[in-house]
Order: C-alpha cells, then structure tokens, then sequence
C-alpha cells in the first residue's frame, strides 16, 4: 500500500496537468465564450465604478484612493488585453477545417487556448480585489487643501473693518449667496476690505474652496481680455492652450472648462461698468445641481452694478465713525507724537472730525502731519482742511484723483456739470431736491424734452456713484465733507483758478473780495448774524450765479446789475430788508433764475418785463408783494417755474386778508404759458379751485397748493390726476366738509398736508391714499372725531402734529395705520385717550410732544407699550399754536 499512494498521486497529478492542457484545445471555444463573458462583466464593473468615482470627484477636494486608482488603471488593462486574446481566439475559430470541429494548426490552437484559461483567470482575480479594494477602502477622500493661489496681500490698517469682513465672511458660508457687491464712497477702504478678505482665505482652513483668485480691474479697453489673462495665468493655463484661442468666447469657454469642476472665489477689484461674468468663462447657475456654489466678490463705487444677477448681497462699506476715524488717524501720525502734546491732540480730534471719517483721506493728512511737531504748523492744517484742504500734501496727488474716478465715470457731461454745481452750497448743507433742479434749470444744464425726469435720472446716478447722499426722508440730498472738497476742486479748473468758484460766510465785503469777483463764474453767500454789505459794483463779465441768501441784505448799488451781462442765477431770498429790486434789474438779458422768496420787495420793477429769457420765478412768502399783474406774467413765455406761496399760518394768526382780484384772469396767463410745468400757488376763491382741478395744464404742474379763506368751498373733489402734488395746506375754509378721490386721482408725490380752522370737517380719510406722505399738520378743527377710519396704513408718515381739535377722539383704527411714525405732538386734544403704538412701530418712535396732564390722562393696554413711549415724552409749558404765533412775529 506504501507504494500504490505516491503512484496514484503523481498518476492524478499527471492526468490534471494533462487534462489542462487538452482543455487548452478540446475546450477552446467554450473557454473562449468564458473569457467573453468574464471580460463584459468586468467592463460593467469598471464602468459602474469609473462613473461613481467622476460624480464623487466633483466635491470639492474628493479625489479616488490610490487603490481605487491603480484598480482602475488595472482594470483599463485588462479591457486591452483581453480585447486583443478574444479577437485572436475568434480568428483562430475560423481556421478550423471545414465541417469539422478540429483545428487546422493543432499548435498554434493550444497556444491561443492557453492565452484565453490565463486571460480568463486573472480577469477574475481582478473581479475578486473589486469587493477588497472598493468596498473596504471606499471610492475617494477627501484631500488636504492645497496651497491657494493667492499669495498674501499687503494691506493698509484695517481699523474699523473688522465687522464688516465678519459680515461678509456669513455670506460666503451661506450657500444662497453666489454674488456678493461691496459698495461705497471711493477711499472709504473697499480694494482694503477685499484684500484682507483674500488673506483670511490663506489663514482662515475653515472653508473648501479650491481657488482663490484675486484681480484688479482696470479702467482701459479691452479690461476682459486683461482679466481674462490675470485668471488664467492665476490658473496656470498653459500658454499653448491659451495661444490656440482666437476670441474673447474662446478664451472665457478654456476658464469655464477649468474651474467648471471646482469650488473658487473670484475676488473682483474696482468694478466700473457692467459686464457679463459669462464674458469672462465665469458661470454662476443659481438653479444648477451642482454644489460648488463658487463665489464672486467685488468692489464698486456704483450700486447699479450687477442689479440684475438674483441671489447677491450688497454690503455697503461705510465711513467710519467718530471714535474710529480719531484712532486711524492717530495711528498713521504716531502715538508717540500726539502723546507729549495734549494740545496737537485736540486739533487731532478737530482733523480727523474734519476727514468725515473717510479713511483715504485720514491716512493721507495723518501721513503729512505725522513729520510735524510744531503747534503753528497743526493749526494752519486746521484752517487749510475748512478753507483749501487741496493745499494738504497728498489731497491732490492722491485723495482727489481718486475720488475724481467716480466723476470721470459718469461719462455724461450734463451730470458732471450738476455735480461741481452742487460746490456752490456750504459744506454740510442739506440741499432741498425741488431746489437743486430749479437751479440746473436755471443754469440752463438740463436740455431735455422733460428737465425733471432728466434731473431726476441724474441726482440718481449721483447718488448711486456716492457723490451724493439722501437724507432720510429723500427730500434732500447732501455730499460728504472730502467729496465736496472735491467738488469745488473741479469746479476750480482742478485748484488753478480758486476765484472761479467763491463760497464765503457773509459780513461785509471788502474790496479785495469784490475784486476776487470779477474772475469768478459762481458766487454764493449764505447767511450769518453780520449784515452783507457791497459798496460798489465790480466788473463781472463771466459770474453765472450770484446767490446771497439769508444775508440781511438790504440794497444793491447803482449799476450792479449792469456789469453782470452774463448772469444766468439770481438768488436774493431770505433777505427780508431787502425792499426794492433796481431797475437795472431788467438789463439782465441772459437772467433765466430769480429767487425773490422771503423778502420785503412790494413791487416788481418796470423793467421787469425785459427778463424774457426767466426759466424760474420764485416768490414764496413775499407778504409784501400783494400781486403779479397778468401783464408781468405773459411776457414771460419761458417760464417753467412759478411760485407764490403765502404763509399760511401767519396769515391765520394775524387774520390778514389777501384779495383774491384777477385771479382767474392770473390763472388763464398761467396756462397759457407753453413751457410752464412746476407751479406753486396760494388760491383765496372756491372757483379758483375749481378750475386748477379741471385744467389738465394747471393741475399737472401744481406742486404745492395753499387753499385760504375760499368762501363756499363745501366739497373738495379731487377727480382727476394730481401726481406731482408735494404739499397742500388748507387754512380757514370755513364751509368745507369732505374731501373725496376718484378712482383714479393718485397722490403719489404728497410729502406734506397742513390743515387748520376748518370747523365742519369730519375726517381725512383721503390721506389713505396718499401713500408717501410723511408730514402731517392739523389745527383747530372742531368737528373731527378721528384723523382717519380707513385701515389702510401711512407707511411714510414719520411727523404728525394735532393741535386743539377738542373733540379728536381716535387717530385710526388700529396702530398698523402708522408703521413708521417718529415724532408726535398733541397739544389740547383732551379726548384723545389712547395713542396708535404697538410692539412694532413704537421702535421707530423718538419723540412725543404734549402737556403732562393730557399725558397723565392716556389709556394704555400694554405697560411695556408705555414705558417705551414714557421715555420720548417730553413736556410742552406752551402749546405749538402760541410758538407759532410767536415765531411769525418775531420774523416780521
């Protein structure tokens, strides 16, 4: 038995090793059919894997394992090759003798089949290490960060920046957010803001974007082609690839096929005009499925950039304020300086108040004090930054021609000459819109079918370049402190002719001033305690605009007007000593803007209608002046602005009566005026009334309206469009009882309602309807129980004062009426129990004025509703009315 098992071991090795190697030939095409079968499985296999592991790689940072890479590279292979063995197998079927199952080249046929049993193996094996290398290891990983391709940026001092870059640092986390636009005033630090935001990316790991990639966009043609070059290079695109590209689309669609995969950050620097980001290869799908959610970010002096794009955020980046701008300047001085002195620290506090927080201009007059020690020398920078901050070092070189960007961009020369205009007022000085207008009327800049719309568009796109500002209530518009500097740095050919513009405080003026004069083109005065006084009449040939405004003003000399033959503007108003015009007056030819407005003038001259070329007349609270006869007014047949508005509450106070005669006539001269379209008009008859409401002319230019004293005025109907109504006042309409609206009269411009002595009406509910009213005035009228018993709210109302409406018992229905209403003043309204204020509208509340025991008397439902209001009560010893009475006599 020892013997038979070693002999029937080698007996069955031999007969497998045999039988094998027959199976090579007898089992050819079976073998064959094997290998097909095990080949097409594998493919799937590597299909299913190879498409799982493209999708998982389009996470940011996922890449396949090493493992899963080489099995793929493996299996890739193997496709190959078994391919290339099934073809050969295939081709050797065909040599078989015909009719017969028996190879013709017995040989090559065992050799094929031998090729097919190894191929057919090892494409299993590769199977078997699917489910090992696969499915223990997982598909992919997720990779280290790389290194950015932004390099760290210098970065100035970043005071004051640091909320601003935590706001903007939410917004790139939240995945709505794709486009986020940085706004604001040129120097006020947002190319700072941008580049600390590319350092964080560099120091901040908490975030997985693949690229980060920072560009300067510059002011030149072609600025696509630049950016396109600055990304691609940023991206490392070769130059090969990059020379094959023939057209701006080409290059954009070699960017998009780079980063279409990747999750990046394009930081845009100084954006100054639309353009299409599809433009520049960069696509940002809002509905796409993808998850990348790449971000854009860039800087801009205009808001209107990018209005378009949906899912974007815009942060204003804003002046710092008072505590912030002293440390920043401080900063770029030194401590060390301001330190040992406490005096150059108080005018410290005085130059950095004077930058308006604007941190170009702190860095650049800190840097100039900062070699500067001496006390004479940091007062005399005091009085240049109030009197010609150009004169600081680095203002023209560096804070002016960098604001001068935003001017130049306005690629408008109508624009740009409303904008150095603007330099005429003070600094700080809120500048009334209606005003503003009528002066680029007047000046004659405004050369549209429609001047208002047009001065309208273009205080818009000021406003929107941050040359200009909006006070809350949008009424005014006013300019930062540096930017107004500029402004009359322009205006002043650039600082080489200062006399081209003079602004000055009034007082008397010498005769150095005057002479100062005759180079100027604008002049203005605004008003102080010191009486202007002009002692002769100096030559003016080129002065356009001459504005003494407030300045107690009570006479012009012989021949003043005579050496001005260029003057386009005249405003004298304010000036209440001021009684007569000289006749001289009417050789003004050229006069297209006269403001004769709170002054003592009783008459117009004679030669007054010689000013055929009047654009705007302005007459408002010229007691004196009882009439304009129809005479004046038809010889003005350019005339596009009128008013004449009484005041009312002096009027009421001192019963004074205005006849009423020729007033229809007066209105007849007035709609026959061809390019009259803003009026402004006191009216004391019912059928004056009635026919400014059923002429399309007059009532499509009334913008204030003043109804006194109108006898049988019952009924006020308002039945057709007043749209450009800004203000109406109603005093002493005895018999008037109701107000009513059309469906179709809209209101949509009415900023003020002034209401009083009307004893027979019940309610205002017309006001409803008058959706951007903001200030509201009534008094004395007896029989209204409630201001309104609509519930439609005032979104804009923000001042309300009642004043002795002895049976007022509700404001409105409910405190919704009033969402943003700011100040109250109530004074002998003892019925009025309850104010409209709820958890909402009383955060917008600042003041209540009225007496303590009204105030004592109030009905409350909520405690915390009174305590918040308790704290903006504040006691009135004298009623509004009495203040009133005794501001107007103080006036006259």
């Amino acid at each position: 038995m020892d013997l038979v098992s070693p002999v029937l071991d080698i007996a069955t090795r031999l007969w497998v090793c045999g039988s094998r190697h027959l199976s090579y030939v007898l089992k050819f095409e079976k073998n064959l059919q094997s290998l097909e079968r095990e080949s097409a499985g594998l493919n799937n296999v590597r299909n299913d894997v190879q498409l799982m592991v493209d999708n998982a790689e389009k996470e940011p940072r996922m890449r396949r394992t090493e493992a899963v890479g080489n099995w793929l590279t493996s299996m890739g292979r193997m496709a190959i090759e078994s391919s290339a063995v099934i073809e050969e197998g295939r081709r050797q079927l065909q040599n078989r003798c015909l009719g017969s199952r028996c190879p013709k080249d017995l040989r090559s046929t065992y050799k094929v089949g031998k090729r097919i049993v190894k191929k057919r193996d090892a494409v299993r094996d590769l199977r078997l290490a699917e489910d090992r290398i696969v499915g223990a290891s997982g598909l992919t990983v997720r990779m280290p960060r790389m290194r950015l391709l932004m390099p760290e940026l210098l970065v100035e001092n970043t005071v004051g920046l640091d909320s601003t870059v935590e706001r903007v640092w939410r917004c790139i986390q939240d995945v709505n957010v794709r486009l986020i636009r940085l706004c604001g005033i040129g120097g006020v630090g947002k190319s700072t803001l941008l580049k600390k935001l590319s350092n964080e990316f560099l120091h901040n790991q908490d975030h997985d974007f693949d690229y980060v990639i920072w560009v300067k966009v510059s002011r030149q043609e072609e600025y696509i082609d630049k950016v396109q070059e600055v990304i691609r290079k940023k991206l490392d695109i070769s130059d090969a690839a990059w020379n094959d590209c023939s057209s701006e689309e080409e290059k954009g669609a070699q960017i998009f096929s780079f980063l279409k995969t990747k999750k990046f950050v394009l930081l845009l620097d100084d954006v100054w005009e639309r353009f299409d980001l599809l433009r520049l290869g960069i696509h940002l799908e809002l509905e796409s499925d993808d998850d990348n959610r790449s971000k854009v970010i860039f800087t801009t002096r205009s808001v209107e950039l990018f209005n378009a794009i949906r899912a974007q955020e815009t942060i204003e980046v804003e002046c710092l304020p008072p505590d912030q701008a002293l440390r920043l300047f401080r900063m770029s001085v030194g401590e060390n300086i301001l330190n040992n002195n406490p005096e150059l620290s108080e005018l410290a506090e005085i130059i950095a108040t004077k930058c308006g927080g604007l941190p170009l201009a702190l860095l650049t007059v800190g840097r100039a004090m900062a070699s500067r020690r001496n006390l004479g020398e940091w007062r005399h920078a005091v009085e240049l930054l109030q009197s010609n901050p150009s004169e600081i070092e680095g203002m023209r070189s560096h804070v002016f021609p960098l604001l001068k960007f935003s001017y130049d961009s306005l690629n408008n020369a109508t624009a740009q000459n409303c904008f150095r205009y603007c330099s005429i007022f003070p600094k700080d000085y809120d500048i009334r819109m209606y005003e503003l207008i009528d002066l680029w009327i007047g000046e004659g800049f405004l050369d549209g079918s429609n001047p208002r719309d047009q001065a309208d568009f273009i205080i818009g796109t000021l406003k929107l370049a941050y040359l200009l500002e909006s006070d809350e209530s949008t009424q005014c518009v006013r300019m930062h402190d540096i930017v107004y500097e500029m402004a009359l740095w322009l205006a002043r050919d650039q600082g080489k002719n200062r006399n081209k513009v003079l602004v000055t405080k009034s007082g008397k003026i010498t005769y150095q001033e005057l002479k100062k004069w005759e180079e100027a083109n604008w002049i203005s005065l605004f008003g102080s305690r010191s009486r202007v006084n002009i002692d002769y009449s100096p030559s003016c040939n080129h002065l356009s605009t001459l504005l003494f405004r407030d300045t107690l003003l009570k006479s012009f000399p012989h021949g003043f007007f005579d050496s001005m033959p260029a003057l386009k503007v005249l405003d004298v108003s304010g000036n209440q000593g001021l009684l007569e015009l000289p006749s001289d007056i009417g050789n003004v030819a050229k006069l297209q803007y006269l403001n004769l407005s709170s002054t003592g003038i009783a008459k117009l001259p004679a030669s007054f209608t010689n000013l055929i070329n009047l654009r705007c007349l302005l007459l408002d609270y010229t007691m004196s002046l009882k009439r304009i006869s129809v005479e004046v007014i038809s010889c003005l047949s350019l005339l596009q602005v009128y008013s004449k508005m009484n005041g009312a509450l002096e009027y009421l106070f001192d019963a004074v009566k205005v006849p009423g005669d020729d007033e229809d006539a007066f209105l007849d001269a007035l709609e026959c005026l061809n390019h009259i379209n803003k009026l402004g008009i006191t009216i004391f008859a019912a059928p004056s009334v009635d026919k400014i409401l059923n002429s399309y002319i007059l009532r499509s230019c009334i913008r204030k309206l003043t109804l006194m004293d109108c006898e049988g005025l019952i009924s006020l109907c308002f039945t057709q469009d007043l749209g450009n109504l800004e203000r109406l006042e109603i005093f002493h309409c005895c018999s008037l009882t109701e107000f009513k609206l059309s469906e179709w009269c809209k209101l949509v411009n009415l900023h003020e309602v002034h209401i009083g002595v009307c004893p027979f009406l019940l309610n205002l509910n017309f006001l409803a309807y008058a959706r951007n009213l903001e200030t509201l005035t009534i008094i004395d009228c007896e029989s209204l129980q409630e201001v309104t018993s609509e519930i439609r709210s005032f979104p804009g109302l923000k001042t309300i004062s009642l004043t002795q409406l002895r049976n007022l018992k509700s404001m409105s229905p409910s405190p919704r009426c009033f969402p943003c209403l700011s100040e109250i003043e109530v004074s002998q309204c003892s019925l009025l129990m309850q104010l409209p204020f709820d958890s909402e509208n009383v955060n917008f509340l600042h003041k209540i004025r009225g007496e303590t025991e009204w105030w004592g008397g109030l009905i409350w439902n909520d405690e915390a509703i009174k305590k918040a209001c308790r704290s903006k009560f504040v006691n009135t010893s004298s009623g509004p009315l009495q203040k009133k009475k005794d501001q107007a006599s103080t006036s006259r």
